[in-house]
Formats: structure tokens, sequence, C-alpha cells
């Protein structure tokens, strides 16, 4: 038996270890140089690019494939029984409507669905069959008038928005629906639909009659974008209205088809506007507000106007132009209606300029 005490032999393989040799190393190591562009090209950006390509591809494929889905889905929400889901579903298609026009051709032509003209529609002769809607709906029937004026189906949305136009309908709602009609006037072109519609200029007609001069000078301006011998005419009596703003939209109607009827309207129009002295710093009530948009709308309509009519009009015209938009841009506070008015005039006295040179 081994002594404990013994002390194990010295050359215990436990207490072996090998000495490692001695190893000459240079007195001055290399100078460490930092990875070069094209290094860090190969290790991570070309790596990275390649994966988003496919990451790209993926979520592209998968967003064309949700979007097929979601204005089906949204479509079918907006005949939900839920008032919360349909009106979600009504903003979801107006967002997509918005998101898909912006894509052109490349996009899923939403607005010439069939199917969400009719939810739409649907869902705004719901709207307006109550008697006195809340403020809450009526902000509803102001968001769905406008996205029945992106739709591109006039058999569907024609009849709804006919409908609320009629005499016995809530205020807001027949203004809602004269402005949804302007937007699907823009919207269609050169589509005959509306022009085709002997019921609808009728309508219109009947509406421009009436007392209340806001809802002639919505007519005169819808009347503007449906030329036909019936609404030219009604437009000419127009021009002699004692409002104002129905005279301005009238003869911007002559003007949106060539038609230079309405030039004494503009002439009238921007003489009194050098006296607004337009300025917002000064605006402080609602009143005023009012006010104030009104005649900065109907003076951006009527410049705009002229300037389609200017290449037809002789050179006294222009100059009589030029003198009362001067003082219409010299008298304004307004940074937008000055810059359209000193459009105008640079085309009003280039055109001059070259008259002189011919």
């Amino acid at each position: 038996m081994t002594d404990a005490n013994q002390s194990a032999p010295e050359d215990s393989p436990g207490d072996h270890f090998d000495v490692p040799r001695q190893i000459n190393l240079p007195d001055e190591l290399p100078p460490v140089e930092p990875p070069s562009a094209g290094m860090i090209v190969q290790l991570f950006l070309v790596p990275a690019i390649i994966v988003a390509a496919i990451v790209g591809v993926y979520s592209l494929f998968g967003k064309v494939a949700s979007q097929e889905m979601d204005w089906r889905q949204l479509t079918t929400d907006v005949r939900s029984g839920n008032p919360h889901v349909r009106w979600r579903g009504a903003l979801g298609l107006a967002q997509m409507l918005d998101a898909d026009a912006q894509r052109g051709t490349k996009g899923q032509h939403l607005a010439e669905r069939p199917e969400i003209a009719a939810a739409l529609a649907g869902l705004y002769q719901e709207l307006i069959e109550r008697e006195s809607p809340s403020e809450e709906e009526l902000k509803q029937i102001e968001f769905t008038s406008k996205a029945l004026g992106r739709m591109q189906v006039p058999d569907q949305i024609l009849p709804v928005l006919l409908s609320g136009m009629e005499s016995h309908r809530n205020h807001d709602v027949r203004k809602h629906s004269l402005i949804g009609l302007a937007m699907l006037a823009g919207t269609l072109g050169e589509n005959p639909a509306l022009r085709q519609n002997s019921r609808l200029i009728d309508r219109l007609i009947e509406i421009s009659r009436e007392g209340d001069p806001l809802f002639r000078h919505q007519a005169a301006f819808d009347l503007g974008l449906i030329p036909t011998p019936a609404t030219t005419q009604r437009l000419t009596e127009l021009l002699e209205d004692p409002d104002q703003m129905v005279r301005a939209n009238a003869a911007i109607g002559f003007a949106r088809n060539g038609k230079a009827n309405g030039l004494p309207v503009f002439h009238e129009l921007f003489q009194e506007a050098a006296d607004w002295k337009l300025n917002p710093s000064t605006v402080t009530t609602t009143e005023q507000e009012a006010i104030y948009f009104e005649r900065m709308l109907m003076l951006l309509n009527s410049i705009k106007a002229v300037s389609q009519l200017q290449p037809q009009l002789s050179a006294a015209e222009q100059a009589a132009l030029a003198a009362e938009i001067q003082e219409v841009s010299t008298s304004t506070r307004d940074a937008v209606l000055r810059t359209e008015a000193m459009e105008l005039l640079h085309r009003l006295q280039s055109a001059a300029a070259q008259t002189v040179k011919e």
C-alpha cells in the first residue's frame, strides 16, 4: 500500500507539462489597415441589397393580394348592420379610391367597380333619409357625397345624388349632393352620361331658379359642367342674376367651354375686388371667414377662367383685364391670390408685347 505521505513520482502524467518552444517574433508588427470600401460593400451592403430586394418583392405581391381582398371586404363592411363597421368601411374605401387614383393606369381602377359604387350609394341613400341628421351624420353625408363624386359609375351614382337634391331634403344634404355632382362631372370628363340625362338637367335648372342664392350658384356651377343647349340658355339668363356668385359661376361655366359670354361679369368682379383689399389677418369672426372664403373662391376661379379665355381675347380686352388684375394683385395681402393674379398678369402682358412686335 502506498504511503499517503509518499510523494508522487516526478514524472507523473498528472504533473507533466510540455514547455512551448520559444518563437522568435519580429521587433515591429505591420500596421493595421482599415477595411477598404470594396470590402465593406462585399461584406455588408451587397447582402443587404439582396435581402431587401427579396423582402420588397414579397411585400409587393403581398400588398397587391391584400388590396384585392381589402376592397371587397370593405364593400361588405359598408353594408353591415353595425353603424361603426359600416362607417369604417366607407372611410377605408374612400382612402383606397384616393390611393388607387394616384397610381393611375397601374392601379386597380376601383372607381369603375359597380360593387363599390352600389355600396356607397346605398350608404348615402340611408344617410339622407334622416329628417334631422346630427352633426356627426352631416359630416358623414359630406364625406360620402365626395366619395361618390370620385366614382365612374354614373348609372349607380346619379340616382342617389338626384334623390339628395330633392326640395324636401335637409338644406345641407342638398348642398352636399350638388357638390358631389360637380365632382362627378369632373371625374367623368367627356363621358356623355350627364349630358344625356334630361331629368338631371331639368332638376338643375329648377334649382337655379330657387330663392336661396347658395343653391342658385351651386346649380350654375354644375350647369357649366354639362354643356347642352338647355344649360347654355339657362347660363345666359344667370349672367344677369342679382347674386354676384351666381353670375360669376355662370361666366366661369361659359369660359370652361371656351366661350367669352361672361367677360363683362369678370370685368365687374375684378374692378370691385380691388376695393376688397383681401387680407387673411383681418378675419376674426365666423361670418367674416365665410365672406372671405366665398370671395377668394370666386376670384381664383374667375382668374383661372380668364386664363383659359386669354388666347381668344382681343388686344383691347386683354389690356383692360391686365389693368384690373394688376389692381387686384396690388391691393390683396393674400399670398395665393396675389400669386395667381401675377401669373395671369404676366400672361396678359406677354401677349400684349407679342402683339406689338407683330
